[in-house]
């Protein structure tokens, strides 16, 4: 499945880089409109812009204040174009977040085979203390909680 698939309203935006895309924010410009700004995780030396703004226009919406006066209230609601990209932002913010710990995950399992190795020349040497091989099996239990 395509990411355009998964991500129709942002797709629709013109957003493309769906993986760069750090955090947002979202503020209220005035009665009738809302301002949503996407930050991305650029990589270093990149022309693209590190953040982009979509403005999008309230609604009104009158309704009758009291049952027995011809009084008239006026509200404006939220896009639900914009409710829409910020569920799709929510989930992709989250999914980005899980996948920028692979990296730590990588450096913990690399620490881990490492260590591994160091054990396995420890124990192939004539002399190793039985201390010294017991504290390495807990260094690696600890590396391996951490993942």
């Amino acid at each position: 499945m395509s990411e355009n698939a998964s991500y129709p309203t942002l797709a629709e935006m013109g957003i493309v880089r769906f993986h760069e895309i750090s955090h947002y924010s979202l503020r209220q410009d005035g009665l009738d409109k809302d301002v949503l700004r996407i930050i991305y995780k650029r990589a270093k030396g990149s022309f693209l812009p590190y953040s982009r703004k979509y403005k999008f226009g309230r609604s009104l919406k009158t309704v009758v204040a009291d049952g027995g006066t011809a009084r008239m209230e006026h509200s404006y609601e939220i896009s639900p174009f914009l409710l829409k990209a910020v569920a799709e932002l929510d989930k992709l913010v989250d999914i980005n977040k899980h996948d920028s710990s692979k990296s730590s995950n990588t450096e913990l399992a690399a620490d881990v085979l490492t260590e591994l190795n160091e054990l396995e020349s420890m124990v192939k040497a004539s002399d190793a203390e039985a201390a010294a091989i017991a504290a390495k099996f807990e260094s690696i239990r600890k590396h391996i909680d951490a993942l």
